[in-house]
C-alpha cells in the first residue's frame, strides 16, 4: 500500500480547503477566511503544499506547480507593500491558481507518495547520488536522495546540485532555472519545513528531461537555436576557463568606487542589438576585474534598459527582470560555487524567453526629451494619477479572441505615453515608493499571466533598491511598461469577484 504524504493537522486542513474547495467558490472562501484572522502566509504556504502534492505537470510549463509557486515569493511580499484588504487581492490570485490547476483535468487532482529517506550514507554520498539521479533521469531516486538530504544540506547545497543539471537547459526554456530558484525564494519566505513538499516537483522537472545530447543537429528555426546552445553549453564552459575567472583574486563583494563602471556596462548591454552576445560582454568585464555582484548590477540595469526597448505587448515578458533578480539571488548564497555562480551570470543571454527579444528591439530606452517637455508639469499626486489613468487607457487585448501568437503581440501606442509619464516623473526626482505601491495594487487585476506579471513587479522593486542611483530609474519605468501592457488583459476571472466582495 501506497502512503501519501499528510502534513501537521492545521496545515492540512487549509491545504485541503484549497485541494477540495471548488474553483467557483474558492474566491469568497480565501476573502472570508483573510477577513477572520488566517494569515496570508498561512494560506500561501497551503496553496503551494496543495499545487505540489495535488497537480502535476502537463507537457509545457504552463500548467501544474510551477507558477504558483515560482510566484510565491513575489505575491508574499507585494502583499506586504500594500495596505487594508487590498494586501488580500495577490493572495486571494494565488490560491485561486493553485486551486485553478488542481481541478483541471490537464493536471489534476493527483496524489504525492511519501518518500522513504535513504540509511546509511554520509552527506556526500547523498549529494553525489543526487546529482547522479538528476543527470540520468531517476526521478523517484532523486527524490528520495532530495528527502534524506534535507535534514543534512544547505539550501545553496542543494540548488548547487539542481543548477549543475539546470542551467545548461535554461536555453530550452528559463524555467529549469527558474523554478528551482523561486522555490528556494518561496522556501525562505513560508518555511523550510514545506521543502520535503515543494522541492520535490523541481526535482522531478529536472529528473525528467529528454535526452537530447545524442540527436544531431534540428532545421534552423527557434527550437534548433535552443538545443544547439542546450547541446553546446560548453561553450559557455569555455569563457570562464578561457578568462580564468575563476582565479583566486576574483572579487565576488560589490565595492563602492565600481559605481562609475557598473553605469558603463549597463549602457553597453542596454544598447547591443544581439542579446545572445552578452555572455562574452559580462565575461570581459569581470576578466577586467570588475565584481560579480557589480557585473549582476550592470546586466539588471542594461537588461531593464532591453526590456524599455522592446516594443512587445506580451503579457509574459518578464524574464529579463525575473531571470536577473534570480540570478543575484544565487549570487548572493552561500553554498554555491564560484564556477556555478559564474555561468549562472554568463548564460542569462541564452534564456529562450530572454533573446527571443531581439526581434523586438525597436523603441529607445528613454522617452525624447522634447516628448517629455511637452508633458503638463504636474506634482506627485498628480502625476501618479496622470500614470494610473495613462494605463486605465490602454486598449482592452482580450487573449482568448487575438488572431496571433501571444508571442508577436506589439505594445499599442497607449503604453509608450506611460513610459513618457514614468519619465518624467522620475527625472522629476519624486518619490519611487507611491509609484511602486500603485503598481503593486493595479498588477492585482493581472488574471491572465500565472503570478508573472507579481514576479516582475517584485523583481522591479527589489532591483530599483539594489541599483546605483544613475540607474535605478529603468526599474521603476519597467514597472509601469508591463503594468500598462498587462492591466487591461481580458479575460478577467477572478479580480472582478475579488474586488466586488473586498469593495462590499
Amino acid at each position: 500500500m501506497v502512503d501519501l504524504v499528510t502534513l501537521p493537522d492545521t496545515t492540512e486542513r487549509q491545504v485541503r480547503f484549497i485541494e477540495e474547495t471548488e474553483p467557483g467558490g474558492i474566491i469568497d472562501a480565501t476573502i472570508e477566511k483573510l477577513r477572520v484572522g488566517h494569515s496570508a502566509e498561512s494560506l500561501l504556504a497551503a496553496a503551494g503544499i496543495a499545487v505540489s502534492r495535488s497537480t502535476e505537470l502537463p507537457p509545457d510549463h504552463h500548467g501544474g506547480p510551477i507558477h504558483p509557486v515560482a510566484g510565491l515569493h513575489a505575491v508574499c511580499h507585494l502583499a506586504n507593500r500594500l495596505t487594508g484588504e487590498k494586501r488580500f487581492l495577490p493572495v486571494v490570485q494565488n490560491v485561486a491558481l493553485a486551486n485553478k490547476h488542481i481541478h483541471s483535468p490537464e493536471m489534476g487532482p493527483t496524489a504525492m507518495p511519501s518518500v522513504e529517506p535513504l540509511v546509511n550514507k554520509s552527506k556526500d554520498e547523498l549529494i553525489k547520488g543526487f546529482a547522479d539521479a538528476l543527470k540520468e533521469r531517476k526521478p523517484r531516486d532523486a527524490e528520495r536522495h532530495l528527502v534524506t538530504l534535507l535534514p543534512m544540506a544547505s539550501p545553496g547545497e542543494l540548488l548547487e546540485t539542481l543548477l549543475v543539471v539546470g542551467l545548461p537547459r535554461n536555453s530550452l526554456d528559463d524555467h529549469y532555472f527558474l523554478y528551482p530558484v523561486y522555490c528556494t525564494r518561496a522556501l525562505d519566505d513560508i518555511g523550510w519545513e514545506w521543502a520535503s513538499v515543494l522541492l520535490r516537483p523541481p526535482v522531478r522537472y529536472l529528473a525528467t528531461h529528454p535526452m537530447l545530447e545524442p540527436i544531431g543537429e534540428f532545421k534552423p528555426d527557434v527550437v534548433a537555436e535552443s538545443v544547439r546552445h542546450y547541446q553546446h553549453f560548453d561553450e559557455v564552459e569555455r569563457l570562464i576557463d578561457e578568462r580564468d575567472l575563476t582565479r583566486d583574486t576574483l572579487s565576488l563583494e560589490r565595492r563602492e568606487s565600481e559605481d562609475d563602471a557598473v553605469v558603463a556596462l549597463a549602457q553597453q548591454i542596454g544598447a547591443v542589438s544581439d542579446i545572445r552576445t552578452i555572455g562574452v560582454i559580462l565575461a570581459d568585464a569581470v576578466q577586467s576585474g570588475l565584481s560579480l555582484q557589480a557585473t549582476a548590477e550592470a546586466l539588471s540595469a542594461g537588461g531593464a534598459m532591453l526590456f524599455l526597448r522592446s516594443h512587445s505587448g506580451n503579457p509574459f515578458d518578464v524574464h529579463i527582470h525575473t531571470g536577473i533578480n534570480a540570478r543575484r539571488y544565487v549570487l548572493n548564497l552561500n553554498g554555491i560555487s564560484l564556477r556555478t555562480k559564474l555561468l549562472t551570470l554568463l548564460g542569462w543571454c541564452l534564456g529562450t524567453e530572454v533573446r527571443y527579444l531581439n526581434s523586438t528591439l525597436r523603441w529607445s530606452i528613454r522617452t525624447d526629451s522634447q516628448t517629455i517637455a511637452s508633458l503638463p508639469k504636474r506634482n506627485q499626486s498628480d502625476l501618479l494619477s496622470a500614470i494610473a489613468d495613462g494605463i486605465s487607457d490602454v486598449p482592452v487585448i482580450d487573449l482568448d479572441k487575438i488572431t496571433v501568437s501571444v508571442d508577436d503581440l506589439v505594445a499599442p501606442a497607449q503604453v509608450q505615453n506611460c513610459i513618457a509619464l514614468a519619465q518624467q516623473y522620475t527625472d522629476l526626482g519624486y518619490d519611487p515608493d507611491p509609484l511602486f505601491a500603485l503598481m503593486a495594487e493595479l498588477v492585482c487585476h493581472d488574471d491572465q499571466t500565472e503570478m508573472h506579471a507579481y514576479k516582475l513587479q517584485q523583481a522591479t522593486f527589489e532591483e530599483y533598491h539594489n541599483t546605483c542611483e544613475p540607474c535605478r530609474w529603468v526599474h521603476m519605468v519597467s514597472a509601469v511598461k508591463h503594468a500598462a501592457c498587462i492591466v487591461q488583459m481580458h479575460p478577467k476571472t477572478v479580480y472582478p469577484r475579488a474586488h466586488k466582495l473586498l469593495s462590499s
